[in-house]
């Protein structure tokens, strides 16, 4: 058991590295039987103290959601509002960003929508929901400003463009094969990218 002061215990490092630990934990386990307890031991304080940083498990895990955003989202605006890329060569950036994120967390962000979906807290269905919406609104304002496959909408695209980490995501998760991985990031993303804008 860590010998942290109570300095330490309420610092923000704690409460990050609170957040780092529920990550292993989740992606090395998933969140089926995750307690308090649990992440008490690996960050290694009391349950008493982990309380005083989250007042629940659902708390720890709107944290968590906050922590994928931010990895997930962040570059992803960050490559939308990039002038020296085209609209198409932006969404494959954007494809290749997820799928390693995807592959470098365990397929976490899959996991954590996943756990949401089936959440009675309204709150991690809400933020969940709103990253989702949002990530939505950028693949369907970059599918807008290309000539996309006769026959496809923008939001149609929009979904199918954020199904295939999902598709990955699941398959990582039961049937890891890096092989497959790393194809994925490097040549299958581009060649989809190149499927759905028309030539």
């Amino acid at each position: 058991m860590s010998t942290a002061t109570n300095h330490d215990l309420l610092s923000p490092d704690r409460k990050a590295e609170i957040v780092d630990r529920t990550f292993e934990l989740v992606r090395d386990h998933g969140f089926a039987g995750l307690r308090m307890r649990q992440i008490a031991d690996r960050v290694g304080v009391t349950e008493g103290a982990l309380y005083r940083h989250f007042p629940s498990k659902e708390a720890i895990l709107l944290a968590l959601v906050e922590r994928m955003e931010g990895r997930l989202l962040g570059p992803i605006r960050k490559i939308a509002s990039r002038v020296d890329l085209a609209p198409e060569q932006k969404l494959e950036e954007i494809l290749r960003h997820h799928l390693r994120t995807v592959i470098e967390s365990r397929s976490l962000p899959i996991l954590l929508i996943s756990e949401a979906s089936f959440s009675e807290h309204e709150a991690l269905r809400e933020r969940i929901a709103t990253m989702l919406s949002s990530y939505l609104g950028i693949l369907e304002s970059l599918v807008r400003q290309v000539r996309t496959a006769e026959g496809f909408e923008p939001p149609e695209l929009a979904v199918l463009l954020l199904g295939l980490p999902a598709a990955v995501a699941l398959s990582q998760r039961l049937l890891p094969n890096p092989q497959l991985a790393e194809r994925l990031v490097g040549s299958v993303a581009a060649r989809f990218i190149q499927l759905l804008v028309a030539r």
